[in-house]
C-alpha cells in the first residue's frame, strides 16, 4: 500500500495561547474576515449617516435648537429694554356685546400704565367716568369683533384714546387686558 502523505493543517498563533486554523492555501478562515467586516460596517455606518445628516441639515437643526433653547447669536440686534411706568388696574367690567340681547357677555379687567404718577391719581378721581366710557365703547362691539384676536390691538388703542380724552394732567401710555373672557 502506498503510503498516503498526510497533510497537516498548520496553525499560526494570533495571541498567546490561541491558535487560528488556516485553510489549505494559508489564508485565515472566512468567518474571521466576515466578522471584522461586520464590525467595521457597524462602527462606520452610523458615523457616516450622522455626518451626512449634519452636513445637509445643520442650518435648520441649529435654528430649531436656538429657537427652543431661547439663545440667540450675538450677531442679532438686541431689542431695547422697555421702560415701564406705574400701573393701575380697573376690574370687574361685564358688558353685553352689541346684538346679543343679553345672551352673551364679555368680562374684562384693564391694566392702565402711565409714566406719571399724577395721571394715576387723576384716574382714581375720575374712575366712574372712565368705567362708563369703557363700558360704552365695549358695548358697541359685536361678538365677532370682540372674539377676533387680530382686532385686540386696535381695541386697546381705542380704549387708550377714550381714556386719554377724559384726562387733563397727562395721558395713559399703554392699556393691558389682564382678564378677557367672552361667553
Amino acid at each position: 500500500m502506498a503510503e498516503r502523505a498526510q497533510q497537516s493543517v498548520p496553525e499560526t498563533p494570533d495571541a498567546p495561547g490561541e491558535k487560528v486554523a488556516q485553510d489549505t492555501q494559508g489564508n485565515r478562515s472566512s468567518g474571521s474576515w466576515l466578522s471584522r467586516l461586520l464590525i467595521v460596517a457597524l462602527t462606520l455606518g452610523p458615523a457616516a449617516a450622522g455626518a451626512w445628516l449634519a452636513y445637509f441639515y445643520y442650518p435648520s437643526l441649529a435654528q430649531a435648537a436656538e429657537q427652543f433653547s431661547g439663545t440667540k447669536d450675538d450677531k442679532e440686534e438686541k431689542k431695547p429694554s422697555v421702560e415701564y411706568g406705574q400701573f393701575m388696574e380697573l376690574q370687574g367690567f361685564i358688558v353685553n356685546p352689541a346684538g346679543t340681547d343679553g345672551t352673551r357677555y364679555l368680562m374684562i379687567n384693564l391694566g392702565l400704565e402711565s409714566a406719571k404718577g399724577d395721571v394715576l391719581e387723576e384716574l382714581k378721581e375720575k374712575e366712574i367716568v372712565v368705567r362708563d366710557t369703557v363700558l360704552k365703547l365695549l358695548g358697541q362691539r359685536t361678538v365677532e369683533e370682540l372674539a377676533d384676536i387680530s382686532l385686540r390691538a386696535q381695541l386697546k388703542k381705542e380704549l387708550r384714546e377714550a381714556v386719554n380724552g377724559i384726562l387733563q394732567k397727562g395721558k395713559i401710555d399703554r392699556v393691558y387686558f389682564t382678564q378677557y373672557v367672552l361667553q
